[in-house]
């Protein structure tokens, strides 16, 4: 299995006749595999961190039941992060892992896209702080109060940042759901890596 699905990410069922997985060797090819109305967000900074491995595409179905995915990972353990994105409009072909030790560090305006024509969104920032608890101890947690976590905690323990990604083709609005996981970076490279995402469209 592709390097990004197997440490990151729970493979969803796919039907056989639209199964497309394939790695690929950079973003304008991984986005020509999936279809011609999804955007891929390439990031410009990556705190120096290079490319581990292929870029993986998964893409099935069609209508309400399209599923895509896109994930590439940069760096070997600390420091290090993993970016995974699907088009908005569409179910995750590979649903990214969810973290029950993620509490919310704030959210943040950023402005990302290509120099003239950028979108402000917003980034939602998380860092793994918590100690991994029983479903109904998280339950009762989450009625008592907002689960925090401070910004230095996303170097510490790792950290999450998530964008609806958006951004116009062709006079049509795309949207892209980005998820950037990362190990060993600071809140503020986190939030950098987030900032510096770029559109690549067919």
């Amino acid at each position: 299995m592709l390097g990004v699905l197997a440490s990151l990410l729970t493979p969803v069922a796919a039907s056989a006749a639209e199964d497309v997985v394939r790695g690929s060797t950079n973003y304008g090819q991984a986005v020509a595999v999936l279809d011609d109305t999804t955007v891929l967000w390439r990031p410009s900074y990556t705190a120096g961190l290079r490319r581990k491995g292929p870029i993986d595409v998964i893409a099935y179905g069609a209508g309400n039941k399209r599923a895509t995915f896109a994930g590439s990972t940069y760096g070997k353990r600390v420091p290090s992060f993993t970016l995974v994105q699907k088009a908005a409009q569409t179910r995750w072909a590979a649903e990214p892992v969810e973290h029950d030790t993620a509490g919310l560090v704030g959210s943040e305006r950023i402005r990302i896209g290509r120099p003239g024509a950028t979108r402000v969104v917003r980034a939602r920032i998380l860092a793994n702080c918590r100690q991994p608890e029983s479903q109904a101890q998280s339950a009762q947690s989450q009625q008592r109060s907002p689960l925090r976590c401070a910004p230095a905690d996303v170097a510490r323990f790792g950290g999450v940042a998530q964008v609806l990604a958006r951004t116009t083709v062709d006079g049509e609005s795309r949207a892209t759901t980005v998820q950037i996981d990362s190990n060993g970076l600071s809140y503020r490279q986190l939030l950098r890596v987030a900032r510096g995402l770029v559109p690549v469209s067919n």
